[in-house]
Parts: C-alpha cells; structure tokens; sequence
C-alpha cells in the first residue's frame, strides 16, 4: 500500500510539472500536439473525387459513370435535409425528424400521425404534401472565371462583394432559363472556385410511410447526439411528375438487405450544411469568445419563452413542440460546438495546421508575395469587428440618440465584413494553390461524398458497439420504468413472434457529416443501401470546425433493421417489396 502510494505522490508531482509547470524550463505539451492529415475533413466533393485517396485507403477505384450513378441517385430534401431515390419508381427515403413537419401537414381532421405513424397501403391513399420539394443535381459547371473577373475587376472591397453577387445572380438566371432548371452558383474554397449546380426539382412530393414519434425519435432530447443509440428514423416518400403519375427514375439506390459490416468501405452521399474548417486561428478565437457564447444565450431566451407560452396556452402544444425539437436541437449543437472550441487539443491541432499553411506560402516567393500578409490582416480586422460589436450589444437603441449611433456602428461592421470577406477568398486561393484537391472545400449544403468504415469507439471507461439491435429499445423501456422519452408506441409493446429482435437497429461509423446530412443514404462500393444517416454523437460536433478520427462518428439505421420493421412489425407488405424488387409491384 505504502508503494502505491507512493507511486502516485510521484506520478502526480510529474503531471504537474508536465502540464502546468512550463515557467519551470519545461515544453508546453499543446506544443508537440500536430494537425492530422484529416482534420479538415472528408467532406469530398463530385468535381473532384478522391479517386487516387480512394483507391489507397479501400482499393477501391470508381469511374466516372459510378459517381455519375450516385450523384443522381442523391437528392436535396428540401433546404434542409438529404435524401435519395431508391426504388426506379420515385421511392424516396430520408429521416422521420426531416418529415416531421411533412406528416403535420398531411394530418387529417381527428388523426394524430405523429403518436400513431403513418402507413398508405395503396397508392393511392399516398398524401401530397404542400409546399414540399426535393432537389437532384444533374449537372455541374465551372463558372469561376467568370465570377473571379467580375469580382477582380474592382478595388474597393465593399464594390467587390456588389459586383460578385451581380455576376453570380447573372448566371443563375442566365443557366436556368438555358437549361430549363434550378441553377445555384456555389463558392468552394471560400470563393477560389465557384461551380454552377443545376438541379432538377420535383414539387409533387408525397408521404408513403412515417413511424410514430416516439420511435422515430426513441430517446428524445436526452439521447440526441449520444451512443449507443436506438432510433427508427427514417420516413419514406414519393416524387410523382406533372401529369400525377410516379416518376421514372434512370438512378436509384438498390437495397443492400444484410447491411455492411465493421471495416467494409462504405460512403455517406449527402448535403452537409456548413462547416468553419478553413477558417484561421484567430476567427475561430472570435467564435470561441463572441459568436456562440452568444447564440446560446439567444437559444436560451428563444426556447425559455417557448416554453411558457406552452404553460399559458397547452391547446398550443403540438405546434410549439416541434419549434422546440429544433431549438433544443440547436442548442446541443451550439454548446459542442464551443466546447470543441475551449478543448486546448483541438485549437492546438488548428494553431498547428495554421502554421504549415503559412510555412508553405512563405517558402514559396512567388506565393508569399500575394498571400504572406492575410493572416494580420484578418486577425487586425477581427479586433475591430470585436470591439465595435461590443459597443454596438451596450447601445441604447431606445433613444433617437442611440438608434443613429447602432445604425452606423451596423454600417460599419458591414464593411469590415466586407472586408473579411475578401480576404477569406483570398486565402481560399493560398489554400487552394497549396494543397489543391487534397483538402476538401467547407460544406455549402451542397452534395459531397464522405468515406468510413463502421466502427465502434471508447467513451466513458467502455466501448460503444459497432452495431445496436432492437434488443436495446426494450433495455432502455424497461431501464426507464417505461416514461417518456423512452416510452413505446402500443404497437411495439408486444411486438409479433416473428420480429426479430436480434437484428441490427443502428450503427457507428466514421464517415465525416453534419447538419443538412441528414437523411444521406449510406451506401456500399456496389451503391447499394447500407444505412440511413440521421445523426453524430456529442464527440462530433466541434466537426463544425475540426474532424477528427478518434471519436466522431456518424450514426445511421441499418438497412437490415429498416426492412426488419417495415415487414414483420408494420407489415408493410407494398413497400416491403418494392424496396426490395426496386420498383412498384
């Protein structure tokens, strides 16, 4: 005992001097910490696939006609999730909490959807939905010559955001008429390229199949962003053409039934939304300290107030809850966010990228005479913006006095951003002209194709599962003494004899995603349906600014869970099969 001890006086004496003791001679670890090759993600995009990265890591080589096969066979929920095609008859699949709102819409007088699902076991009781689009991009085009002349063409920085939008809104509607689609010109590299996506958009959308909330969303807030994790998110619709009949589509998903398995290559193709990952240094220090230490107090305020207007009108519930949903949602998401923003490792990794980059510029004259300079020049602006922001939060707006003053302080944060926003272009092209295609652009909400593997994780003294079954819903049922938000809906009380409980619900894996991802299939290197993306754990969401191997992970449905429930516990025989024939029976 006396030895444990003290080993432990000695170990503890050691980590101090270590960690805290660098005033004595000794190195600051964050010091040794290095970047990882991925830590700007794996985000890849359809004009420039990985092929050679792909062929390296999985041995595995797609040609064109498969990122053809797959690009087309994806699709844009709307403007804020991911889904795909995968039946050859407009079979659409995405997540139950991205049709959430579709199912509310649908609801008939007397019906409640959400507690009870929603199932059209022909045809023609599919429901259209209001309002409710969805994107396929099927086409790309490189205009970044002619926005970057246009933007190039003038000094003042503030005339140059002006004329880049007019340029860009010029193609927009120049493509669109021309070719009869949705046409958005997109930045890549902060603005070192711009590609114009065109999009085939489908607005007769309807709901096939949705499950009960509470399945949809086992868990609730308290499970959001965790793991092990045991959700049946997923609701499947349908896209029908003009004349009302369901589309024929040339590219869809075939479904995988037995699902991957840990270490198989497998691909999440998808719409993430937006990423920070090439950012500086000193801008994410200026999101550490202002941006989201004050959007979390907003989303406080925001649901707080929710919340009590539910207390003084509960007919009002049903409607406030799904605002709810997405605020709390939100606030999970801001709070890791700055957490991974405090973590001295990550910022550590970020200093030391930062570092590399600038290393490279400088030790090429050619690159350090047009780039070597931006760096101070953000950071200059950045202590500006900062301060006029603060004078600006402890203005009184209530007086004339004061209003005149805000408006002008606005002005001025207008221009800085401006202004930083030219030179964040500016450094998209250093990067862009270092690392080239190595490195992925930020996420836009626009299609991207990210690599993993399914893998389980070490988290609190244990190991997540690579895979979790249905066995575990009824775990945390039973666990949680049947109360919500781990309570069942009466179906899946006693489920039926022949469901099988042993069969995968959701898995982990590395694959890199976030908001707008979504509802992404996941699929095999045959394209088939291996999974359903619906979320990361907590570990993942500092991806808004940094990815990392060790423990973000995605988590999806397993296709083999899908068709276990669709089939032996809904008994949805019609979509059942065509999931499995790939077409309408």
């Amino acid at each position: 005992m006396r030895k444990l001890i003290t080993f432990y006086v000695i170990f503890i004496f050691l980590f101090t001097i270590s960690f805290s003791g660098y005033s004595y001679g000794q190195i600051n670890p964050l010091d040794t910490v290095k970047a990882g090759k991925f830590d700007n993600g794996k985000m890849w995009t359809f004009e420039h696939p990985p092929i050679n990265y792909f062929k390296e890591a999985y041995n595995f080589a797609p040609d064109k006609s498969w990122f053809d096969h797959v690009r087309s066979s994806a699709l844009r929920f709307a403007n804020y999730c991911s889904a795909s095609f995968v039946s050859e008859d407009g079979l659409i699949m995405t997540n139950h909490h991205c049709g959430r709102d579709a199912v509310s819409s649908v609801q008939l007088e007397g019906e409640d959807l959400h507690a009870n699902g929603f199932y059209a076991e022909t045809i023609d009781k599919e429901r259209k939905v209001k309002d409710l689009y969805v994107d396929q991009l099927v086409q790309i085009i490189d205009v970044t010559k002619e926005v970057l002349e246009s933007f190039e063409s003038e000094k003042d920085d503030e005339l140059k955001i002006e004329l880049r939008k007019k340029k860009i809104d010029e193609l927009e509607k120049t493509y669109s008429e021309k070719l009869g689609l949705i046409c958005k010109v997109i930045p890549l590299y902060n603005g070192a390229e711009y590609s114009l996506y065109a999009y085939k958009r489908y607005t007769d959308v309807r709901l096939v199949f949705a499950p009960e909330d509470q399945i949809g969303f086992f868990g609730g807030d308290p499970d959001n962003f965790t793991y092990p994790r045991y959700n049946l998110d997923m609701t499947f619709f349908r896209a029908y053409d003009e004349d009302g009949k369901p589309i024929k589509c040339e590219n869809y998903f075939k479904w995988n039934v037995e699902g991957a398995q840990p270490g198989e290559p497998i691909f999440v193709v998808g719409n993430p939304g937006r990423t920070d990952r090439l950012k500086t240094v000193a801008q994410l220090e200026y999101d550490r300290d202002i941006t989201y230490p004050l959007g979390l107090q907003r989303l406080n305020k925001i649901i707080d107030s929710l919340k009590l207007r539910i207390e003084l009108q509960p007919e009002l519930r049903k409607e406030l809850n799904n605002q709810i949903f997405y605020m709390e949602n939100g606030r999970k998401v801001y709070s890791g966010i700055l957490k991974g923003l405090n973590d001295p490792i990550l910022m550590a990794k970020r200093k030391d990228f930062e570092k590399k980059f600038k290393d490279a510029v400088n030790n090429n004259q050619e690159l350090k005479s047009k780039y070597s300079k931006i760096w101070d020049e953000i950071s200059e602006l950045l202590v500006e913006k900062k301060n006029v922001y603060i004078e600006l939060m402890n203005t009184d707006t209530t007086t004339s006095d004061g209003l005149e003053m805000a408006n002008k302080l606005r002005n001025r944060l207008k221009s800085i951003n401006a202004k930083e926003n030219v030179k964040m272009q500016n450094l998209g092209k250093a990067l862009f002209e270092v690392y080239g295609t190595t490195i992925p652009p930020d996420a836009t909400f626009t299609l991207r194709i990210s690599d993993g593997v399914i893998k389980g994780y070490e988290y609190n003294g244990t190991i997540a599962p690579p895979k979790t079954t249905f066995h575990g819903i009824y775990d945390r049922y039973f666990s949680f003494n049947k109360e919500y938000p781990w309570s069942l809906p009466e179906r899946w009380k006693n489920p039926p004899p022949e469901f099988d409980l042993s069969v995968p619900i959701n898995f982990v894996s590395t694959n890199d995603i976030i908001g707008g991802n979504s509802g992404s299939p996941v699929i095999n290197v045959k394209a088939e349906i291996i999974g359903l993306a619906f979320d990361g754990n907590i570990e993942s969401l500092p991806g808004r600014f940094i990815y990392t191997t060790e423990a973000n992970r995605t988590i999806s449905v397993d296709s083999k869970g899908i068709l276990e429930a669709i089939k032996n516990l809904y008994k949805a025989e019609r979509l059942y099969n065509e999931l499995i024939s790939g077409k309408l029976k």
